[in-house]
């Protein structure tokens, strides 16, 4: 095993050297740091707001950058010796460098007055850069940009959780955080590769001041994963944990109450509370459920576009499904809307569709849309024999819809923008945890389950798909000793797959994504914590984890 390791180690650290001169990027980040490049000079002449200024293309100065003006004042003396130390500067004002000589330079005060003689300098403090990504960048090469951005010593990273390709809200999320710069990447597909753009913005005035496009491999984004994959730890070191004191079985997030924070929302199968992380978790509101609820789904999206995510709760009762859509007035929760339909959200989509007594799920997928009121809209085109609960659409697969989807046996499978099954996973992913009887005409018929799939979260190009670990290959139904959370990503070409946290004690409840964190709700095996037998303490509950996922 150790030559193994070492013969993978050598060939990927081959690999990298091959790739160095060509590393996109790396010159990405180079052309970017030369905006920052500490320098100094002097104000040689002003005509109204234009100054010339005594440095130029020698000196690496770029059109674009911004300068701090200082003027000199009162000398200062050594307090013993009197001996001159220097002057005092104080800054007056910025100037943007707009045309660029060899020996000089012109530019623009964009703040204050300047004089002849003032000095104009480029510190080497740290810029404080907002890094914002849009969707549609891979999550691998983008980290790869952040780190060997970070990597310089000359940039404070002001990471967000926003991943837009508005530059109005990137801008109102940089001023909100105190950033100078404001540098957005947005991506979309080149032949054999994508074209990575970087925007970078003066946060003050919302001013663009570069805008550069990195043509980036596929064979180059496929070596970041590799690299991923045997040099980053991914074993289940949890940022935080919570204990939890009753059994839930879901987990979401939202923001439920406009104030632009995401709330964890929890449900027991019966009831739905509402938290906030911290020390401990933070109790906000609850939706009580009755005694016939049984929650099968939840999900939280903003249909209605008023600011404020509504709940969104799927449950069984007395053999019927019904599913609720609330809304959160002043403390307490309002009921918008009810009907006998499965609910699931599907990014800014919300999806709905029928119940069988028989069979579960009947008939064809449909958005549910907000017209004033909630109402079902048109069909969603999908495979079939996929139900609400068994697929996620591929982010940016060029020009093909693509369809990641479970089977009944839980396997994953890929379909063309045709229906046709183009790919197929080679196991299954452990089963799962949502289960119930099809009824059957005559008591004495046995005709199958079915059941409610695990999410499939789709970020980036990527799925995220939940993987069970038995306890016993030959006792599969007695538990699960630990989960893990894969990613499948699509290239261009074809799927690949790595493991994104491995090693989660137990069987994995739900999970659901805020931003970079990943929050998961594990049970321990048959659902018992036997330590807190031993203890006397409440044997029953589940535990809640917070990863951090990013750079993963």
């Amino acid at each position: 095993m150790k030559r193994i390791a070492f013969i993978v180690l050598y060939f990927f650290i081959m690999f990298s050297m091959a790739w160095a001169e060509d590393d996109p990027v790396t010159k990405l980040k180079n052309d970017t740091m030369l905006y920052f490049n500490p320098v100094k000079g002097t104000i040689t002449d002003v005509q109204g707001n234009k100054v010339l200024i005594s440095i130029g293309a020698k000196d690496k100065i770029l059109p674009g950058m911004r300068l701090k003006v200082l003027r000199e004042g009162a000398p200062f003396m050594h307090p013993v010796t009197k001996e001159l130390l220097g002057k005092v500067e104080s800054t007056i004002g910025k100037v943007e460098i707009k045309e660029v000589g060899t020996e000089s330079s012109t530019g623009l005060m964009v703040e204050g007055e300047a004089k002849g003689n003032d000095k104009v300098r480029i510190s080497e403090t740290k810029i404080k850069i907002l890094f914002c990504q849009d969707k549609n960048v891979d999550w691998y090469i983008a980290d790869e940009y952040y780190r060997k951005l970070k990597s310089t010593g000359r940039i404070e990273m002001i990471d967000t959780a926003l991943e837009t390709g508005d530059v109005t809200k990137v801008l109102e999320e940089a001023k909100r955080l105190g950033a100078e710069v404001a540098l957005m990447l947005s991506a979309k597909e080149a032949d054999n590769g994508t074209l990575l753009r970087q925007q970078l913005f003066w946060v003050t005035d919302s001013s663009k001041f570069a805008d550069a496009e990195a043509k980036i491999n596929v064979a180059f984004a496929k070596e970041l994963k590799f690299g991923e994959e045997f040099f980053t730890p991914r074993t289940g070191e949890a940022v935080l944990m919570y204990d939890l004191p009753f059994g839930a079985r879901f987990v979401t997030t939202g923001d439920l109450d406009g104030d632009g924070k995401q709330e964890i929302i929890l449900s027991t199968g019966k009831d739905t509370r509402v938290y906030i992380p911290a020390v401990d978790l933070q109790f906000l509101w609850e939706v009580k459920g009755s005694a016939a609820d049984d929650h099968i789904w939840i999900d939280t999206i903003d249909l209605n576009k008023n600011g404020r995510d509504e709940l969104i709760i799927t449950s069984m009762q007395s053999s019927e499904v019904i599913s609720y859509i609330y809304e959160l007035s002043g403390s307490e929760f309002k009921k918008l809307w009810e009907g006998r339909y499965f609910l699931r959200r599907m990014g800014t989509s919300l999806l709905s569709q029928a119940y069988s007594n028989s069979d579960g799920f009947s008939g064809d997928v449909f958005a549910m849309v907000w017209n004033g009121e909630y109402k079902i809209g048109d069909k969603v085109k999908i495979p079939r024999g996929i139900n609400i609960y068994d697929f996620a659409y591929i982010e940016d697969a060029g020009k093909e819809n693509l369809i990641f989807a479970y089977d009944e046996k839980g396997f994953l499978n890929l379909y063309n923008e045709k229906g046709i099954r183009t790919w197929r996973s080679s196991s299954a992913t452990g089963g799962f945890v949502t289960k119930f009887k099809k009824q059957a005409a005559a008591i004495y018929m046995e005709v199958g389950e079915w059941s409610v799939k695990d999410r499939l979260i789709s970020r980036n190009r990527e799925i995220l798909v939940v993987q069970r670990v038995p306890f016993a290959e030959i006792a599969k139904g007695i538990g699960y000793k630990s989960s893990r959370i894969r990613n499948y990503w699509w290239n261009g070409f074809s799927m690949e797959e790595s493991v994104l946290v491995d090693d989660i004690k137990g069987s994995l409840q739900d999970y659901a994504l805020a931003g970079d964190k990943m929050i998961v709700l594990t049970s321990p095996l048959l659902g018992i914590k036997f330590g807190n037998i031993l203890k006397g303490e409440n044997p029953l509950g589940t535990v809640l984890f917070i990863y951090s996922i990013k750079g993963r």
